[in-house]
Protein backbone atom coordinates (compact mmCIF):
# COMPACT_ATOMS: atom_id res chain seq x y z
CA UNK A 1 0.00 0.00 0.00
CA UNK A 2 1.23 3.53 -0.79
CA UNK A 3 2.06 5.83 1.90
CA UNK A 4 -0.19 8.54 0.59
CA UNK A 5 -2.96 5.84 0.13
CA UNK A 6 -2.68 4.82 3.85
CA UNK A 7 -2.63 8.36 4.89
CA UNK A 8 -6.46 8.78 3.15
CA UNK A 9 -7.60 5.45 5.03
CA UNK A 10 -6.43 6.89 8.22
CA UNK A 11 -7.99 10.17 8.16
CA UNK A 12 -11.36 7.66 7.13
CA UNK A 13 -11.17 5.64 10.32
CA UNK A 14 -9.91 7.89 12.68
CA UNK A 15 -13.38 8.74 14.32
CA UNK A 16 -13.79 4.84 14.69
CA UNK A 17 -10.78 3.62 16.32
CA UNK A 18 -8.09 4.09 18.38
CA UNK A 19 -5.87 0.87 17.41
CA UNK A 20 -4.59 -0.08 14.08
CA UNK A 21 -3.41 -3.59 13.37
CA UNK A 22 -1.03 -4.40 10.85
CA UNK A 23 -1.15 -8.36 9.67
CA UNK A 24 -4.16 -9.93 7.39
CA UNK A 25 -1.58 -12.49 5.85
CA UNK A 26 1.48 -10.11 4.86
CA UNK A 27 4.51 -9.57 6.40
CA UNK A 28 4.99 -5.92 7.51
CA UNK A 29 8.24 -5.64 8.14
CA UNK A 30 8.90 -5.91 4.66
CA UNK A 31 7.21 -2.69 3.73
CA UNK A 32 9.81 0.08 2.33
CA UNK A 33 7.83 2.87 3.87
CA UNK A 34 7.42 1.10 7.11
CA UNK A 35 8.68 4.01 9.41
CA UNK A 36 6.36 6.51 7.60
CA UNK A 37 3.59 4.37 8.23
CA UNK A 38 4.37 4.06 11.76
CA UNK A 39 4.75 7.75 11.89
CA UNK A 40 1.25 8.81 10.13
CA UNK A 41 -0.47 6.63 12.56
CA UNK A 42 1.22 8.14 15.58
CA UNK A 43 -0.03 11.98 13.95
CA UNK A 44 -3.20 10.34 13.37
CA UNK A 45 -3.56 9.67 17.55
CA UNK A 46 -3.82 5.57 16.16
CA UNK A 47 -1.71 2.52 18.60
CA UNK A 48 -0.23 -0.43 16.53
CA UNK A 49 -0.56 -3.81 17.35
CA UNK A 50 1.88 -5.52 14.59
CA UNK A 51 2.32 -9.06 13.76
CA UNK A 52 5.64 -10.60 12.07
CA UNK A 53 7.17 -13.94 11.32
CA UNK A 54 10.16 -12.63 13.19
CA UNK A 55 12.70 -13.03 10.67
CA UNK A 56 13.26 -9.28 10.44
CA UNK A 57 13.47 -8.41 13.26
CA UNK A 58 16.92 -7.68 13.57
CA UNK A 59 16.89 -5.50 10.67
CA UNK A 60 14.10 -3.64 11.59
CA UNK A 61 14.85 -3.47 15.54
CA UNK A 62 15.87 0.62 15.66
CA UNK A 63 13.35 1.52 13.32
CA UNK A 64 10.09 -0.24 15.87
CA UNK A 65 12.04 0.61 18.83
CA UNK A 66 11.97 3.90 17.98
CA UNK A 67 8.17 4.52 17.12
CA UNK A 68 5.80 5.75 19.40
CA UNK A 69 2.76 4.17 17.96
CA UNK A 70 3.73 0.96 18.34
CA UNK A 71 2.15 -1.23 21.49
CA UNK A 72 2.68 -4.32 20.99
CA UNK A 73 4.36 -6.69 18.42
CA UNK A 74 3.48 -10.55 18.20
CA UNK A 75 6.05 -12.51 16.59
CA UNK A 76 5.05 -15.96 15.04
CA UNK A 77 7.46 -18.24 16.36
CA UNK A 78 5.70 -21.47 14.62
CA UNK A 79 6.95 -19.41 11.10
CA UNK A 80 10.10 -19.76 12.12
CA UNK A 81 9.67 -23.38 11.06
CA UNK A 82 9.14 -22.88 7.23
CA UNK A 83 13.20 -21.77 7.24
CA UNK A 84 15.29 -24.54 5.10
CA UNK A 85 17.74 -24.83 7.70
CA UNK A 86 17.87 -25.04 11.74
CA UNK A 87 21.25 -22.68 11.41
CA UNK A 88 18.59 -20.00 10.16
CA UNK A 89 16.13 -20.90 12.56
CA UNK A 90 18.46 -20.17 15.09
CA UNK A 91 19.62 -16.93 13.47
CA UNK A 92 16.31 -15.75 13.31
CA UNK A 93 15.06 -16.71 16.71
CA UNK A 94 18.73 -15.03 18.28
CA UNK A 95 16.71 -11.76 16.23
CA UNK A 96 13.64 -12.23 18.02
CA UNK A 97 15.44 -12.54 21.47
CA UNK A 98 17.61 -9.30 21.03
CA UNK A 99 14.32 -7.31 19.83
CA UNK A 100 12.51 -8.65 23.03
CA UNK A 101 15.66 -7.83 25.51
CA UNK A 102 15.48 -4.47 24.49
CA UNK A 103 11.54 -4.02 24.00
CA UNK A 104 11.52 -4.89 27.66
CA UNK A 105 12.82 -1.65 28.39
CA UNK A 106 10.15 0.01 26.46
CA UNK A 107 6.47 0.62 27.08
CA UNK A 108 5.76 -2.29 24.38
CA UNK A 109 3.79 -5.52 24.89
CA UNK A 110 5.59 -8.97 23.25
CA UNK A 111 3.49 -11.97 22.47
CA UNK A 112 5.33 -14.41 21.18
CA UNK A 113 3.20 -17.18 19.16
CA UNK A 114 3.09 -21.09 18.51
CA UNK A 115 0.29 -21.46 17.42
CA UNK A 116 0.72 -25.04 15.12
CA UNK A 117 -0.09 -27.10 17.88
CA UNK A 118 -2.43 -29.39 15.52
CA UNK A 119 1.03 -30.36 13.54
CA UNK A 120 1.54 -33.86 13.74
CA UNK A 121 5.12 -33.62 13.64
CA UNK A 122 7.31 -30.66 14.33
CA UNK A 123 10.47 -32.06 14.30
CA UNK A 124 11.17 -30.63 17.81
CA UNK A 125 10.94 -27.30 16.69
CA UNK A 126 8.19 -26.19 19.47
CA UNK A 127 10.63 -27.67 22.32
CA UNK A 128 13.60 -26.10 21.05
CA UNK A 129 11.94 -22.60 21.02
CA UNK A 130 10.55 -23.41 24.47
CA UNK A 131 13.96 -24.55 25.75
CA UNK A 132 15.18 -21.36 24.40
CA UNK A 133 12.34 -19.21 25.89
CA UNK A 134 12.94 -20.98 29.33
CA UNK A 135 16.71 -20.36 29.44
CA UNK A 136 16.07 -16.60 27.96
CA UNK A 137 13.82 -15.74 30.75
CA UNK A 138 15.81 -17.94 33.30
CA UNK A 139 12.28 -19.87 33.85
CA UNK A 140 12.08 -21.61 37.15
CA UNK A 141 10.81 -24.46 35.49
CA UNK A 142 10.62 -26.35 31.83
CA UNK A 143 7.57 -25.06 29.51
CA UNK A 144 5.91 -27.73 28.03
CA UNK A 145 4.16 -27.43 24.57
CA UNK A 146 0.41 -27.29 24.58
CA UNK A 147 -2.22 -24.59 24.46
CA UNK A 148 -2.30 -21.54 26.74
CA UNK A 149 -6.11 -20.55 27.43
CA UNK A 150 -6.91 -16.53 27.75
CA UNK A 151 -4.16 -14.10 27.27
CA UNK A 152 -1.17 -17.05 27.28
CA UNK A 153 1.98 -17.19 29.91
CA UNK A 154 3.40 -14.38 31.55
CA UNK A 155 7.12 -14.58 30.82
CA UNK A 156 8.06 -11.08 32.21
CA UNK A 157 6.22 -8.06 32.86
CA UNK A 158 4.65 -6.88 29.51
CA UNK A 159 5.57 -10.63 27.59
CA UNK A 160 3.64 -13.48 26.99
CA UNK A 161 3.92 -16.52 25.62
CA UNK A 162 0.60 -18.09 23.54
CA UNK A 163 0.32 -21.56 21.88
CA UNK A 164 -2.62 -22.50 20.08
CA UNK A 165 -3.87 -24.79 17.44
CA UNK A 166 -3.06 -24.03 14.04
CA UNK A 167 -5.62 -23.09 11.78
CA UNK A 168 -5.73 -22.88 7.92
CA UNK A 169 -6.78 -19.79 5.76
CA UNK A 170 -10.62 -20.03 5.06
CA UNK A 171 -10.14 -19.25 1.15
CA UNK A 172 -11.14 -21.95 -0.86
CA UNK A 173 -10.82 -24.62 -1.38
CA UNK A 174 -11.35 -25.70 1.99
CA UNK A 175 -14.16 -28.15 4.29
CA UNK A 176 -17.49 -26.62 4.37
CA UNK A 177 -17.67 -26.65 8.78
CA UNK A 178 -21.51 -25.81 8.81
CA UNK A 179 -23.40 -22.72 9.20
CA UNK A 180 -23.55 -22.89 12.86
CA UNK A 181 -21.25 -20.38 14.88
CA UNK A 182 -20.54 -17.13 15.37
CA UNK A 183 -17.38 -14.22 14.96
CA UNK A 184 -16.10 -10.98 16.05
CA UNK A 185 -16.00 -9.56 12.74
CA UNK A 186 -18.12 -6.25 12.22
CA UNK A 187 -18.51 -6.84 16.14
CA UNK A 188 -15.17 -5.44 16.94
CA UNK A 189 -13.42 -5.53 13.93
CA UNK A 190 -12.62 -4.99 9.59
CA UNK A 191 -9.64 -5.68 7.75
CA UNK A 192 -8.63 -3.10 5.22
CA UNK A 193 -6.72 -4.77 1.92
CA UNK A 194 -3.86 -3.14 -0.04
CA UNK A 195 -6.61 -2.04 -2.61
CA UNK A 196 -9.01 -0.58 0.22
CA UNK A 197 -11.08 -3.14 -0.26
CA UNK A 198 -12.62 -3.59 3.19
CA UNK A 199 -13.15 -6.98 4.31
CA UNK A 200 -15.20 -8.15 7.41
CA UNK A 201 -12.04 -9.87 9.16
CA UNK A 202 -8.75 -10.30 9.19
CA UNK A 203 -8.71 -14.10 7.80
CA UNK A 204 -10.11 -12.74 4.50
CA UNK A 205 -6.85 -11.87 2.69
CA UNK A 206 -7.86 -12.79 -0.47
CA UNK A 207 -11.24 -10.43 -0.55
CA UNK A 208 -13.91 -13.61 -0.48
CA UNK A 209 -16.27 -11.14 1.12
CA UNK A 210 -16.15 -7.48 -0.30
CA UNK A 211 -18.01 -5.20 1.14
CA UNK A 212 -16.89 -1.74 -0.68
CA UNK A 213 -14.12 0.50 -0.86
CA UNK A 214 -12.77 2.78 2.19
CA UNK A 215 -11.22 4.98 -1.13
CA UNK A 216 -14.55 5.30 -2.85
CA UNK A 217 -17.25 5.21 0.65
CA UNK A 218 -17.49 6.06 4.29
CA UNK A 219 -16.64 3.30 6.38
CA UNK A 220 -20.43 3.82 7.97
CA UNK A 221 -21.49 3.31 4.56
CA UNK A 222 -19.72 0.23 4.18
CA UNK A 223 -20.50 -1.56 7.46
CA UNK A 224 -23.96 -0.68 7.49
CA UNK A 225 -24.77 -2.06 3.49
CA UNK A 226 -26.77 -4.92 3.14
CA UNK A 227 -24.81 -7.51 3.01
CA UNK A 228 -22.41 -6.79 6.26
CA UNK A 229 -26.09 -6.51 7.95
CA UNK A 230 -27.19 -9.89 6.72
CA UNK A 231 -23.01 -10.89 7.97
CA UNK A 232 -23.50 -9.58 11.21
CA UNK A 233 -27.26 -10.57 12.07
CA UNK A 234 -26.45 -13.90 11.31
CA UNK A 235 -23.53 -13.74 13.50
CA UNK A 236 -25.43 -12.49 16.54
CA UNK A 237 -27.97 -15.77 15.55
CA UNK A 238 -24.94 -17.98 15.58
CA UNK A 239 -25.72 -18.60 11.86
CA UNK A 240 -22.73 -18.17 8.97
CA UNK A 241 -23.97 -16.94 5.54
CA UNK A 242 -21.12 -16.67 3.73
CA UNK A 243 -19.10 -19.25 2.36
CA UNK A 244 -16.01 -18.14 3.94
CA UNK A 245 -17.05 -18.09 7.23
CA UNK A 246 -18.64 -22.08 7.03
CA UNK A 247 -14.54 -22.45 6.14
CA UNK A 248 -13.15 -21.08 8.92
CA UNK A 249 -11.46 -22.64 11.63
CA UNK A 250 -10.62 -19.92 13.66
CA UNK A 251 -14.47 -18.69 14.54
CA UNK A 252 -14.92 -22.60 16.27
CA UNK A 253 -13.10 -20.55 19.09
CA UNK A 254 -15.95 -18.71 19.79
Amino acid sequence: MRSEDFRAILGKIKDHTDHLALHVLGEPLLHPELGELLALCHEHGLKVNLTTNGTLLAQRQALLLASHALRQVNISLHGLAELPHESDQETALAGVFAFVQEAMHTPLFISLRLWNLSAAEDNGHNQRILNRITNFFALPKSLDSGPTPGHGLTLAPKVFLSQNARFTWPHAPAQDLGDKGTCRGLRDHVAILVDGTVVPCCLDGEADIPLGNIHAQTLDEICNSPRATTIRTGFSQRRLSEPLCRRCTFRQSF
